[in-house]
């Protein structure tokens, strides 16, 4: 990657720079920012294009954001490091100041010559001449110590020749471009050829010392001695350059960049620069601080960058060099540039925060007030008519002020606005939505006529700028927007105009801040939300808030170029829009700021002044143009998948535990390193990161190729870096696993359809025997209603009264027993029965028991209002063996008339916190109780009828998961006026139907 000047044919920025000695763009590196030390002995650049810089404490690797250090752990064979090189094969070797040579190979710093016959090399500079034919040979010598020939050879090891000139102190070694080696000493300059010393005979060059050294241009070179550089070509002195003004010492540094500058360095007396062409030698160090300092080592890197060594005070980065500043310290009165204009003898004017500035000759004046003070006022902006500069300035007094100075007249006017008409009308901007109109400049005198714009009195509205156009058409732009006013006439005392607005464009009403006019009769408005252009051949208006991805609101000023193109001051930078490009210049390129205030191009120059709120710019269009914006090439450093490190980047195979994969890269670019940006593809989606590192958590196995871009402000993106990797799978991601589990899945299936099997048919066992106990006890109850007892007792019974001659009773009890025996036939094989024949099967039994005990008790049997017993069932054959119970075991063994009440109401019963509407049937007796009847009772088939019903009703309780339907209580625990016993029978649904009821 090269950004380079191409355009050499063009004026240099560094004749400009030979009028105007501006501060450069630069970085400042120091170890506070990471950098291994503060002094800095050597710079150079390696292959990959990384800065390299040897310090008096260690060395620093440079990325363009962060130093990494290497020391004596690392490998060092000690902290102090003065000189440097690099290898054919892009090893780095690294000359300790008493401690010889390290060398970086392989990623790792080992010692690699440190002694010669036993006694310590000494070392003050490396060379490794570009020889590709020879093997490859390192000259390491101090300024006292002589020169080292140190070769490598793979079988013999080290050969070492030491070179004593005998010449007195080798100051440079210096490979020229076409292969001759110079050595400058204190005895002159000699070719060292053949490993020998040589002196040139230079014509015109006197036997001294020369302390530095440095090719030239088109095959001259220079020599630096004391306060003397001398241009050399064709072996005699071409050019002298006299620096003794600056320091009577030696030149100790000298270097010429690919832009044909030269730059040198006097022994603690800082940095100086001579442009090319230019005879004019330029204190630049001074401008940096650098005056009393010394510098080491200059350098240019690929992207033209120049770097600058120092004793103490760290490395500078000239960075952007299309680009030079000025700021309060070279002499401005404030960072804040409001307005620039230039006036016609080429002095610039520059309206700041705190007053007026000129500038001539690289050098800052402050206009003064008539009584001698200097202007201190807040300036609203300048304006050039006829060579005549106004000047809108907050003011105490509403009277335009004459001010001269150095031949200029300036008219300052307390008003935020000004312009002057082709007519010779006077106009003011106002804060309060109207301009005043006169015909002359000092309006007081005249009278103020207003002239409104929005509305028709005063109102808060400043008028940031007036501008008239080429068809006499006034602009007036202010901060709720644009009126242009068209036919402005100012007779009798009378201004007129017609107005017109534009209330739906959204940058033009809105906040404007100015306006101008380009050469293709379009007028131009920059604005609070963008900036927007009226063409006045077809009255037609465009708009553009943003533009080609970049935000173009809180814009300040346009102007524009010699090629037409269109340069905008806004808040987030500078912009350059040609036709279907733009670029953006901030703090990061090299802008004293990125809040860009305003712009004047000085077309003569071909030079663009730039106010921020932080300085002054000056930018040399020309050497802009002549930039290279080449795509910064993007290098991987490393990549790690779990605990492993890779360097090599093909066809990377991770194993089935590195899921987590890290990329770690870099994109290098020193002229702006904080623009850059990049974006990378893994699957289908590219993303756009300012990280130069990328983290990937649990990667599924299989193959990726990651791909990563990277760009600089105002480049385009790179060519994409592939990187192509698999992640072996594991055991859970292979074909073997999903076999194992589908196979598990089938067994596991298995043996939960066979548990499942096994559940259902012992549920079905139990369901189907729990049937067959239920249809079991309905034959039994039907034989407990039907047992020989009861027949027995019944025929008994009759046969009485047969013998009594009461035929016609036995007749009717023969009846009704027929008849109970019937219905007891005629629902045996039911489960429900309804209640109203439950409760005619219950009489029938009852009335037999009553005839056969000649009625010695009583019975009733009541239902409920709610209790419809043609529509209720209820299990059949439940009802009769309490009843029976009642009376053989209750009344009739309490010798007394008995009592016997059968009830059927519904009731609400709380069931596992569900309120279930429950039948509740209760058969009641005023027996001997429950306590009398256990101690007379015994096993027959009364109480075993019971036991049947319970059984048959806790049977389909458990079936139907309801809790036990029968309780029993003994009256006479209630009082001792009580005694009887009551049954109560809770029938919740299902135990009950209702027949009647509709299915949801």
């Amino acid at each position: 990657m090269f950004k380079i000047i191409l355009k050499l044919a063009l004026i240099s920025f560094l004749q400009f720079a030979s009028l105007y000695s501006q501060t450069p763009s630069y970085y400042h590196y120091t170890s506070s920012d990471g950098l291994a030390s503060s002094t800095v002995y050597d710079i150079i650049q390696d292959q990959n294009g990384f800065m390299w810089f040897a310090t008096a404490n260690g060395l620093s690797k440079f990325d363009g954001n962060q130093f990494t250090t290497f020391r004596i752990n690392d490998g060092l064979n000690s902290n102090s490091i003065i000189a440097m090189a690099e290898g054919k094969n892009g090893e780095l070797y690294f000359g300790n100041y008493e401690k010889g040579i390290n060398v970086l190979k392989d990623g790792k710093i080992q010692n690699y010559f440190s002694e010669i016959k036993g006694n310590r090399l000494t070392i003050s500079f490396l060379m490794i001449p570009r020889d590709e034919n020879y093997k490859q040979t390192i000259y390491a010598h101090g300024i006292y110590g002589g020169i080292n020939a140190i070769s490598e050879s793979e079988t013999i090891g080290f050969t070492k020749i030491h070179l004593d000139p005998s010449r007195g102190a080798v100051y440079k070694l210096t490979q020229l471009t076409n292969g001759k080696t110079i050595a400058a000493t204190s005895d002159g300059l000699y070719d060292f050829e053949n490993e020998k010393l040589i002196k040139l005979d230079i014509a015109g060059l006197p036997n001294s010392d020369f302390y530095s050294f440095c090719e030239g241009d088109e095959g001259s070179y220079l020599a630096g001695a004391k306060s003397i550089i001398y241009h050399i070509k064709n072996d005699k002195v071409i050019k002298r350059y006299d620096v003794k003004e600056y320091g009577d010492v030696g030149i100790s540094h000298i270097f010429f960049d690919s832009n044909k500058n030269i730059w040198f360095s006097i022994m603690n007396k800082g940095f100086y620069f001579i442009p090319k062409g230019s005879d004019k030698i330029i204190n630049i160090g001074s401008k940096m601080g650098l005056q009393n300092s010394l510098v080491n080592k200059y350098f240019e890197d690929n992207e033209g960058n120049i770097w600058i060594s120092t004793f103490g005070k760290g490395v500078y980065c000239l960075n952007n060099l299309y680009l030079k500043s000025y700021n309060e310290n070279d002499g401005l009165s404030n960072n804040t540039i409001y307005s620039i204009v230039k006036e016609n003898s080429g002095k610039i004017i520059i309206g700041t925060f705190n007053g007026i500035n000129i500038l001539e000759d690289g050098k800052f004046r402050r206009i003064k007030k008539n009584i001698g003070k200097p202007l201190t006022e807040y300036i609203y902006g300048i304006k050039n008519f006829d060579n005549t500069i106004y000047v809108g300035v907050s003011l105490v007094n509403q009277k335009v002020t004459k001010v001269t100075s150095e031949g200029i007249n300036f008219y300052m006017v307390d008003r935020q606005s000004f312009a002057k008409t082709k007519d010779g009308l006077y106009l003011f901007g106002t804060g309060q939505d109207y301009i005043i109109v006169n015909r002359r400049l000092n309006f007081t005198d005249e009278g103020i006529h207003l002239f409104y714009t929005f509305r028709d009195s005063s109102n808060q509205n400043r008028i940031n700028d007036i501008f008239e156009d080429s068809q006499k058409n006034v602009w007036i732009a202010t901060a709720n927007g644009l009126c242009k006013l068209s036919g402005l006439s100012y007779t009798a005392d009378k201004v007129k105009g017609e107005k017109s607005f534009f209330p739906d464009d959204p940058v033009l009403n809105s906040r404007i801040n100015s306006v101008t006019q380009d050469n293709q009769n379009n007028v131009w408005f920059a604005g609070v939300n963008g900036i927007a252009r009226y063409n006045l051949d077809s009255d037609s208006v465009t708009t553009y808030t943003n533009l080609l991805g970049h935000d173009l609101s809180a814009s300040n000023f346009i102007t524009f170029d010699k090629k037409g193109r269109l340069w905008l001051a806004n808040m987030k930078g500078l912009f350059l829009i040609d036709g279907n490009t733009i670029k953006l210049l901030t703090g990061k390129t090299g802008l004293p700021s990125s809040e860009v205030l305003s712009l004047f191009f000085d077309e003569s120059e071909n030079l663009l002044y730039v106010g921020t709120s932080n300085g002054l710019s000056f930018l040399y269009v020309d050497l802009f143009d002549s930039y290279n914006y080449d795509s910064p090439e993007l290098k991987i450093l490393n990549i790690r998948a779990g605990d492993s490190v890779y360097t090599n980047y093909n066809n990377l195979v991770f194993k089935p535990d590195q899921h987590d994969v890290y990329v770690n890269f870099k994109a290098l670019n020193f002229s702006s390193p904080g623009s850059v940006q990049y974006r990378y593809k893994l699957d289908t989606e590219w993303i756009i990161t300012e990280y130069d590192a990328l983290n990937f958590i649990s990667l599924k196995s299989g193959n990726y190729n990651l791909q990563i871009m990277a760009k600089a402000q105002n480049t385009e993106w790179s060519k994409p870096y592939s990187i192509t990797f698999s992640i072996l799978p594991r055991f859970v991601e292979t074909a073997w696993y999903d076999v194992l589990i589908i196979l598990s899945f089938g067994f596991v299936s298995l043996l939960l359809f066979a548990w499942r099997w096994n559940i259902n048919n012992k549920k079905r066992q139990a369901e189907l025997e729990l049937t067959e106990r239920i249809n079991e006890l309905k034959h039994q109850a039907l034989s407990a209603m039907m047992n020989p007892h009861f027949i027995f007792n019944s025929l008994n019974s009759v046969q009485y009264l047969i013998n009594c001659q009461r035929n016609e009773e036995a007749n009717d009890y023969i009846a009704m027993m027929a008849k109970l025996i019937r219905k007891n036939l005629d629902t045996a094989g039911s489960g429900f029965i309804l209640l109203s024949d439950e409760i005619k099967r219950l009489k029938l039994y009852l009335d037999l028991e009553k005839l056969r005990f000649q009625e010695k008790f009583a019975y009733e049997i009541i239902t409920g209002n709610d209790v419809d017993t043609n529509l209720i069932m209820i299990p059949n054959m439940i009802i009769q063996p309490f009843a029976e119970n009642s009376l053989w075991h209750g009344i009739i063994n309490s010798g007394s008339a008995g009592n016997l009440s059968v009830s059927f109401t519904f009731e609400d019963v709380e069931i596992d916190s569900i309120i279930s509407r429950s039948l509740i049937i209760k058969i009641k007796d005023n027996g001997i109780g429950l306590a009398a009847a256990r101690n007379n009772k015994k096993e027959d088939h009364i109480s075993k009828g019971i036991k049947i019903v319970e059984e048959r009703l806790k049977l389909l309780s458990a079936k139907m998961q309801l809790p036990q339907p029968i309780m029993f209580e003994d009256l006479s625990v209630r009082s001792d006026e009580s005694h009887g016993t009551e049954i109560i029978i809770s029938l919740p649904p299902p135990l009950y139907k209702n027949i009647g009821s509709t299915p949801d």
